[in-house]
């Protein structure tokens, strides 16, 4: 079906910087509705429009670029080490030399979780960078890891998302999809 890069994340707990990176892109979303109040709080304090803009305006701006700058640096500090294929059979993962197959008689359930949200069009098809999949085998054992929202082999056209929702209508076991 679809191959996805396996990314590394420099943290020992990625849930921890996906909630970082949520928090701050949302800060960074809510910007525009922060600059019309402080127009408002201007017109209301009867201060000179022109000077309340000329104080506000490169203030915001210098707080929204310091954020964008460190929503994207995260996402930048992502290293690829490997890939995970997800066939109609079994997943297939791949990190360095080693090849892991889970077939899908041995898996119990599979979790996809929202990780760190994308900053541009290009970077994901679902609006977010990244998800953490969770493998939960039959044998109680399970394996966590980050995967990338776009496809390696379908030029980025498929997400992660759109596969598992095919996946969830294909295997006997439970594919559950955080939103």
């Amino acid at each position: 079906m679809s191959r996805f890069k396996i990314l590394r994340v420099d943290s020992y707990d990625p849930v921890k910087v996906g909630k970082r990176s949520r928090i701050m892109y949302i800060i960074y979303a809510t910007i525009p509705f922060i600059v019309l109040q402080a127009i408002n709080i201007i017109n209301v304090l009867e201060v000179n429009m022109n000077i309340g803009l000329l104080i506000t305006i490169p203030l915001i701006g210098l707080i929204y670029y310091f954020l964008l700058k460190k929503v994207r640096s995260t996402i930048n500090g992502l290293k690829t080490i490997g890939e995970i294929e997800v066939t109609q059979s079994c997943l297939r993962k791949r990190i360095g030399d080693s090849m892991t197959e889970y077939s899908f008689h041995i898996i119990k359930e599979l979790y996809l979780t929202k990780h760190i949200p994308a900053t541009r069009l290009k970077d994901s098809k679902s609006r977010y960078f990244s998800y953490i999949l969770k493998i939960v085998l039959t044998s109680g054992e399970e394996e966590s890891m980050v995967v990338s929202d776009r496809s390696v082999d379908h030029n980025n056209k498929i997400s992660v998302l759109d596969t598992f929702k095919t996946l969830k209508k294909l295997v006997p076991f439970g594919v559950i999809i955080e939103t």
